[in-house]
């Protein structure tokens, strides 16, 4: 019986190391995805008020999905 145990023991502390190691690469490559704000839209080069990252709400998401696919690819392509 402790066979059986020791290998739920095991499988659960390969999931536990697993999920530890998604959090730190996903923590990663999250840690630089936001440009500093400028004045300037990053997306269109639209003036943006009060110093802001982007010019609207329709810029953002569209920069973050953009974004998203491209590191997407840098995975996927291991870099």
């Amino acid at each position: 019986m402790s066979d059986k145990i020791d290998q739920a023991s095991d499988v659960s502390e390969l999931m536990r190391c697993n999920a530890i190691a998604a959090h730190y690469v996903n923590a990663k490559l999250s840690k630089d995805k936001t440009p500093q704000p400028s004045g300037e839209c990053r997306w269109c080069s639209a003036v943006a008020v009060n110093d802001a990252v982007f010019c609207c709400e329709e810029c953002a998401r569209d920069w973050q999905g953009h974004n998203a696919t491209k590191q997407k690819a840098r995975r996927i392509a291991g870099g």
